[in-house]
């Protein structure tokens, strides 16, 4: 979740967490008013994402990227008194992802790989200045955008692909130990080597 100021993570000047960094993770969370028709068109995007996920493809090439999400909030929910649930006026979207690297470079990523797919998402909220050229995104992006009060990384100086391939290498070595159980010295030396060469993209 995209929620965040990581109690151990860096620093400003004046000695407070810096708000939305956990390591080398990052976190955004940009909250947008969405005109009376995204309240239509919204949903029916959200649902073409998930019938063809093959679409955000090229955003899921970008190893940088460890998620992101678009939501579409009508409710304002009930917390305890004294908040009471609250109808808003405007449908909001909110979107919120976890990255490694910059801020500015996350955003050029994104308006210049999945160009197509800002102007789909962004396209109903009020104030959208389409993705390219970056500047007026970024200044719209930073308007929009809020400090999270909690963030937490599981894996803060890990990429996606670092953990993808971590999980597939361990996946390649349980079934390598399985496989060389009862097997003698020798043949083990035969098998671990092929094993490394196997897996060498993964190292």
């Amino acid at each position: 979740m995209s929620i965040g100021t990581a109690p151990d993570g860096p620093v400003t000047a004046t000695g407070t967490a810096k708000p939305n960094v956990d390591g080398q993770a990052i976190a955004i969370t940009v909250f947008s008013t969405v005109k009376w028709w995204g309240g239509l068109w919204l949903p029916l995007v959200f649902r073409g994402a998930r019938l063809f996920p093959f679409a955000l493809g090229p955003l899921k090439k970008l190893s940088f990227i460890h998620f992101a999400r678009w939501t579409l909030i009508r409710d304002i929910p009930y917390n305890g008194p004294p908040q009471q649930q609250e109808r808003l006026a405007y449908p909001h979207l909110f979107f919120e992802s976890n990255f490694n690297g910059g801020w500015e470079e996350y955003i050029d990523a994104f308006s210049r790989i999945l160009t197509s797919g800002m102007k789909i998402f962004w396209a109903s909220s009020y104030g959208f200045p389409q993705p390219l050229p970056t500047a007026p995104f970024k200044d719209y992006i930073r308007q929009n955008e809020i400090d999270a009060s909690h963030f937490w990384s599981a894996y803060p100086d890990a990429t996606t692909t670092m953990v993808r391939d971590a999980l597939t290498l361990a996946a390649r070595l349980a079934d390598l130990r399985e496989r060389t159980a009862n097997t003698s010295p020798d043949q083990f030396a035969l098998a671990w080597s092929a094993f490394l060469t196997d897996v060498q993209e993964f190292l």
